[in-house]
């Protein structure tokens, strides 16, 4: 029997077709014994069907051209070869939410082919799941199994039901068997097209892998899942509302007359999928946050942001949805979310540091998930430049998933592929308008019919899959592989000298160490106590000026030749530019400049100061600019300062460690302080 599981590793398979089952070990991480136990599977549900089957010679993998759509369209409406697996917990939300009649546990055995004490097994799961959301699963006689709360809470635990299910490849599939199983029509190809109409109309972009959740969720929402006697709750306030939007949900409720009762709830979830668009959907408090957040990100970060037009439209793309997302509390699953904190570790912690004016206007902090997609939009707006060779081909970097998924993709390809020229597209519906001669190959997170080239991909790849997807490229074009050396050919040249104990791990590092792997803004190089010393540490009792603090705290810096004297200066501009933005918590102030401004090493310095000088620029009276401490940053690269930067905002989130640096006696004690606190808030962080 197939499950999602099979379907995943046959999109896999048939991804890289023809790679040999050792480098599908190593993507897996399964064994061979495994992976030939998985083939045989597939092929059973593929003979079954009368189709194509999965072919190995000479240990390479060759599936059949047949796409996981068209196995899985072949098994409609039963399902019958189908073991349901992750998703069972989103199946009994969603049946029981949506069922008419009496729901038993016989219903549930024969819904998802399972034992009495598997479901029961699950239902507990699924008790212990919706409490989350403030529901209750109960049961009675008269009713069976029913779902109580409020009814917000409930619309919330269906809607984040149904956006789970679809993370799983096979999801939209089990969807549909959910609605032959409780006799609904399946509405969701017209609701598609009239969204898809009605977006048209009224000039509207949304972000497509959203708007699916969301037309799948109106499906549901449609057939009225909830007691006549039970209303929505009005979400009738509707901040920087979009006319645009309210038109369109007025609309859409001429073809769909029964989400009349769920209007608001419809209209505060497109607002939280539309794409922003500085000409169309311009809203001026939004992009005031913009502007904080982005000078935010600058001081933070140490680096300067090059301010451009793309900056501003990508961002604010981003931005939009992600304030109203964030107001109604409308959940949002990062799928990257583990791994770009692992992989960016400094520069989230920065960037979530960053979002504190968006957090003021909403008055509620940014989630996780939400920190992450903004960390991927600005690790691709921190890289240095580099130069291209000229000559190159084209490519299409196609991501729908919105802005932020699409940099990231893009960032990913850049380093795999420096001799290639990337244009990004985020709207499958773009490529259609493009001349087919201006491009020779696409890389794209969903798969798609094209004359050219497509090779299906995702934004963060492991260092096997880099390898798989560069080889596979470069043969196709001709290209020179700078790795000269084969992984497999390596592999056998290692086994044959020396003993393996641990194939998976030699694989992995192998292939890093082949391809590469430092792709954006790496985990964010050294850390203060590395950049900053007793040496560079000035104390004094007090200056005329700010300017004078600045040009004394970077002293140090510029004795020990990591600065000029031009990158003092353009320290100085920049706070006349910056105002208090500099200011990074009260009384400590981090002022720094654009590398090309005369930075020639990395380094840090502290002037403490007794008498404190005001950087109150803007003479508010804000008695937090007052500043007794300056960190001067010299910055060379996009990254290597990151860490240290993470270190001291750690310190600096604690007024009591600001008080201890200020009242610190000696050079001595100061390093001694910064020490301690870095390794409590490292244990704090942990």
């Amino acid at each position: 029997m197939l499950s999602h599981e099979l379907i995943r590793n046959y999109q896999l398979f048939s991804k890289y077709k023809g790679h040999s089952l050792e480098a599908f070990e190593s993507i897996l991480k399964a064994s061979k014994r495994h992976i030939l136990a998985d083939i045989a599977k597939i092929n059973d549900t593929l003979s079954l069907y009368q189709l194509p089957l999965i072919a190995l010679d000479r240990q390479l993998v060759y599936p059949p051209d047949l796409t996981e759509k068209d196995l899985l369209n072949r098994m409609l409406p039963t399902l019958d070869d189908y073991l349901f697996q992750d998703e069972r917990l989103d199946m009994i939300i969603i049946y029981i939410m949506m069922a008419k009649e009496f729901i038993s546990i016989n219903h549930l055995e024969s819904l998802l082919r399972l034992s009495r004490n598997s479901v029961i097994a699950d239902l507990n799961l699924v008790r212990d799941r919706v409490q989350a959301f403030q529901v209750t699963l109960a049961y009675n006689r008269q009713d069976g199994y029913f779902f109580e709360g409020e009814p917000l809470a409930l619309r919330r635990l269906l809607e984040s039901a149904v956006s789970s299910l679809l993370q799983v490849t096979s999801g939209p599939w089990v969807f549909s068997y959910l609605l032959h199983e409780l006799g609904l029509p399946d509405q969701k190809k017209v609701m598609a097209a009239t969204l898809e109409e009605l977006s048209r109309e009224n000039h509207l972009t949304f972000i497509s892998e959203k708007l699916r959740d969301l037309i799948y969720f109106f499906c549901l929402l449609a057939h009225r899942p909830f007691s006549r006697n039970v209303r929505a709750e009005a979400v009738d306030t509707f901040p920087l509302a979009s006319p645009a939007v309210e038109t369109m949900v007025d609309q859409l409720l001429v073809n769909f007359p029964s989400l009349t009762e769920e209007k608001y709830l419809v209209q505060s979830r497109l607002l939280g999928c539309i794409q922003g668009d500085l000409e169309l959907v311009f809203q001026q408090p939004i992009y005031d946050i913009m502007e904080e957040i982005i000078n935010s990100v600058a001081v933070n970060t140490g680096l300067s942001i090059t301010d451009t037009p793309e900056l501003r439209q990508n961002l604010y793309s981003h931005l939009l949805p992600a304030y109203y997302r964030l107001y109604y509390d409308i959940n949002l699953t990062n799928p990257l979310k583990e791994q770009i904190k692992q992989d960016y570790e400094s520069l989230f912690y920065l960037v979530k540091r960053s979002l504190s004016p968006l957090e003021k206007q909403l008055g509620k902090s940014v989630n996780e998930d939400e920190v992450a997609y903004f960390t991927i939009h600005f690790g691709r707006w921190l890289q240095a430049p580099k130069k291209r060779p000229s000559n190159q081909l084209v490519a299409l970097s196609v991501c729908p998933n919105g802005i932020s998924s699409s940099l990231m993709l893009e960032a990913t390809l850049k380093e795999l592929f420096p001799q290639l020229q990337f244009i990004r597209i985020h709207q499958l519906d773009k490529i259609k308008l493009l001349d087919p001669a201006s491009f020779d190959l696409i890389f794209s997170t969903v798969a798609f019919d094209c004359a050219k080239p497509v090779y299906v991909t995702q934004a963060l790849m492991g260092p096997v899959e880099k390898m798989m997807l560069k080889k596979m490229v470069c043969d196709d074009f001709h290209l020179p592989l700078s790795e000269q050396f084969a992984l497999d050919d390596l592999l056998s040249i290692i086994h044959k000298h020396t003993t393996i104990t641990n194939k998976e791990g030699l694989v992995s590092d192998l292939s890093r160490y082949l391809i590469g792997n430092h792709l954006t803004i790496e985990k964010g190089g050294l850390g203060l106590l590395d950049l900053l010393t007793a040496d560079f540490i000035r104390q004094a009792d007090a200056v005329s000026d700010w300017q004078e603090a600045i040009r004394l705290a970077a002293q140090p810096l510029l004795e020990h030749q990591m600065i000029e004297t031009s990158y003092i200066d353009g320290m100085i501009d920049s706070v006349n530019e910056l105002g208090a933005y500099i200011v990074l918590a009260p009384k400590v102030a981090v002022p720094h400049a654009a590398p090309e401004k005369g930075t020639r090493q990395l380094g840090m310095s502290l002037l403490q100061l007794k008498e404190p000088v005001s950087f109150d620029l803007k003479q508010e009276g804000d008695p937090d600019k007052q500043v007794q401490l300056i960190f001067v940053l010299s910055a060379v690269d996009s990254s290597s300062h990151l860490k240290a930067l993470q270190e001291l905002s750690l310190i600096l989130d604690d007024d009591e460690h600001i008080e201890q640096l200020i009242e610190a006696k000696n050079t001595e004690e100061i390093m001694s302080l910064i020490s301690h606190m870095i390794e409590k808030g490292d244990e704090s962080h942990d």
